[in-house]
């Protein structure tokens, strides 16, 4: 599995260099990261919680302010890192 970090750089990067079809392709690569996160066994119901707030704003990345950008990249980033090397 990705680490879920870069892949939300990249979608708003290409987002921001108007190439919407790529920013889509890295935006479903986020998802597919958060959905086998919240299909895991191992999650406790706070970090569900959490992974499904992530979730909910990569689906609306595209209406997202840069503020709010801003909170995605740093929410998604803690958490990516402790389940990129668990479920590599």
């Amino acid at each position: 599995m990705a680490n879920m970090y870069p892949e939300i750089g990249r979608m708003f990067r290409a987002r921001e260099s108007g190439k919407k079809e790529i920013a889509d392709q890295a935006r479903n690569r986020a998802l597919k990261i958060a959905d086998e996160i919240l299909f895991s066994q191992d999650l406790k119901p706070a970090g569900r919680e959490e992974w499904s707030t992530i979730k909910n704003m990569i689906l609306g990345y595209d209406s997202l302010n840069d503020f709010e950008q801003d909170i995605l990249k740093r929410y998604a980033e803690p958490f990516s890192y402790k389940f990129m090397a668990h479920y590599q």
